[in-house]
């Protein structure tokens, strides 16, 4: 069984996005986006013909972010697969990636506060090989294209390994996979199916 939907600010819910902050300025679009994702699995585990302990998410780009978070925050996600989902932040100031963390703040108004620490990113207080960190044990796959014009593609190698010690003192390292086409940020067909492969040996 596959879900699909349309984030907040995307597709059927765009005009959700437009005003968001006005209606909830205590929340962040980040948030609200992974509490979406709860929710739904708050609705899937009901489903009788469904596997509660199967229930994979994956998402490219932002939806690869949106994966990531939720799987840090909702052990009822059994695995993920991120592709071209994320740099990281505390080395994403001038020269690390285009738009660095105001892709958060500022472009797309996901983080809002995390505005405050352009220039100094260094202060960030978390960043992404923490939150891989936090899906261990469970199978976990990133796919990050060697030419990604979003990220710097050596930091988020780094990320990974960084992450896989946590892995290791599980004794699942074999449950990180990360995966580097030489392609630009997109969803190839190429990837599409190591997806689907790589779900169906996990699961």
């Amino acid at each position: 069984a596959v879900y699909m939907y349309d984030q907040i600010g995307f597709g059927t819910r765009v005009e959700e996005g437009q005003y968001f902050y006005e209606r909830f300025p205590r929340w962040s679009k980040l948030g609200r986006m992974v509490s979406d994702v709860r929710w739904a699995i708050d609705e899937l585990v009901t489903v009788d013909l469904l596997d509660p302990s199967r229930i994979l998410v994956a998402g490219y780009a932002l939806g690869g972010k949106v994966g990531l978070y939720s799987a840090a925050l909702d052990d009822r996600i059994a695995g993920v697969i991120s592709v071209a989902g994320f740099t990281p932040l505390r080395t994403a100031g001038d020269g690390g990636t285009a738009e660095g963390i105001y892709a958060y703040s500022h472009l797309h108004g996901l983080l809002p506060r995390l505005g405050f620490f352009a220039g100094h990113e260094e202060r960030v207080p978390f960043d992404y090989h923490e939150i891989l960190a936090t899906v261990a044990p469970r199978p976990l796959l990133i796919i990050s294209p060697t030419w990604d014009q979003y990220a710097s593609f050596e930091d988020v190698c780094q990320a990974v390994e960084e992450s896989r010690g946590v892995y290791r003192l599980y004794g699942a390292e074999e449950n990180l996979q990360q995966v580097a086409p030489e392609d630009y940020n997109r969803l190839s067909p190429a990837m599409r199916t190591h997806m689907v492969e790589w779900a169906t040996r996990q699961f």
